[in-house]
């Protein structure tokens, strides 16, 4: 078989041929898409050990994201877009770190024109262990012709941890307050505590709080 013969024999409409159908292959593949703008929800992830993120992070991203009309679609349905701020390379103080389009998790054959913000600051505090005093807070009085005896914490002193401008002027961490309004007996509870917003966390398994009510003498 010649293959010469079948390669070169009429070969002008042969290449117009295959013009036409890579013409039609762009047209069919660059038809129907589009652009969509959407808010996505950001990670962090790699802290490095031993430490803990102060301060505010933006915890969304805006984005504006290319693709197929029918992906993007389900996109904006199934919300299959994320962010992740890798943080393996940041140190203790404040860290500007920038965000790409690898960092947006997006399906295949999308995207990322545009995000926003693109570079974020971190604050990172080494994470400090203390032991400081459980102080109990009561609210109410007990009921007439009564008194508080004593307020007794178990453990006196607590294990926190959390960063360590949080956590280092710490002396003492109160409970919630404790209602013993009107009461006659003795009450003994687990109290939860009065973080205030901080993020800190308690080691200590067991802690309760007991108010020993007693009747005043005449």
């Amino acid at each position: 078989m010649d293959y010469r013969k079948i390669f070169l024999e009429n070969w002008g409409i042969k290449l117009i041929s295959l013009g036409l159908a890579l013409a039609l292959w762009f047209n069919i593949t660059s038809k129907g898409k589009m652009e969509i703008a959407l808010t996505v929800p950001l990670e962090l992830k790699n802290i490095p050990a031993g430490m803990a993120v102060v301060g505010d992070v933006p915890g969304y991203l805006e984005v504006r994201l290319q693709g197929q009309e029918r992906v993007l679609r389900d996109i904006s349905t199934d919300k299959e877009v994320s962010g992740a701020l890798d943080l393996s390379l940041a140190k203790a103080g404040e860290n500007s770190v920038r965000v790409s389009p690898d960092d947006i998790t997006r399906p295949s054959g999308i995207a990322v024109t545009h995000l926003s913000p693109y570079e974020i600051k971190v604050r990172l505090e080494p994470i400090l262990r203390k032991t400081v005093r459980l102080a109990p807070a009561l609210h109410g009085v007990p009921a007439r012709g009564y008194r508080v005896a004593s307020t007794l914490a178990r453990p006196a002193r607590i294990v926190i941890e959390g960063p360590a401008g949080v956590v280092k002027p710490l002396t003492a961490l109160q409970t919630m307050p404790i209602d013993i309004e009107g009461a006659t007996k003795n009450i003994t509870v687990e109290p939860k505590l009065d973080y205030a917003g901080k993020p800190i966390k308690l080691l200590e398994k067991d802690v309760s709080v007991r108010i020993v009510i007693e009747r005043v003498r005449p």
